[in-house]
């Protein structure tokens, strides 16, 4: 065992005083096959170009994921449908017409459509003189 341990430190004796041999040993441990491999300027900034990506990207999730707090929701409550209240039926039209593209913009050409006379007329903003 003895002869083992001075055997090594031979060895080592050997390496650290011959600097072609402490070369290769260093240039052999971080390099790209070695154990702590170093990165080249541009490795190392397309590495950090990645984190920030991806640190980015986890914000935004963050973000996306958070609810807003109630006292900075906005309020819900039902607002009137405007002409509503007047026994006009072309009135009452647009204000149906108004609750259809509320809630099934969709579909509100198909009751626009179904019109009753002088509704379309009554909603005219410039007219020929």
């Amino acid at each position: 065992m003895l002869d083992a341990a001075g055997e090594e430190r031979a060895a080592m004796n050997i390496m650290l005083t011959d600097p072609d041999i402490l070369a290769d040993y260093v240039n052999d441990f971080y390099g790209p096959e070695g154990p702590y491999p170093t990165l080249t300027d541009e490795e190392a900034q397309y590495v950090a170009q990645e984190e920030a990506r991806t640190q980015f990207a986890e914000e935004i999730q963050a973000q996306e994921n958070r609810q807003v707090p109630a006292n900075f929701q906005r309020p819900t409550m039902d607002m009137p449908t405007p002409a509503q209240q007047q026994g006009n039926g072309a009135a009452n039209f647009w204000g149906d017409f108004s609750q259809m593209m509320d809630s099934n913009p969709e579909q509100a050409w198909q009751y626009l459509a179904q019109a009753p006379n002088g509704a379309l007329q009554a909603k005219m903003l410039i007219q020929d003189a």
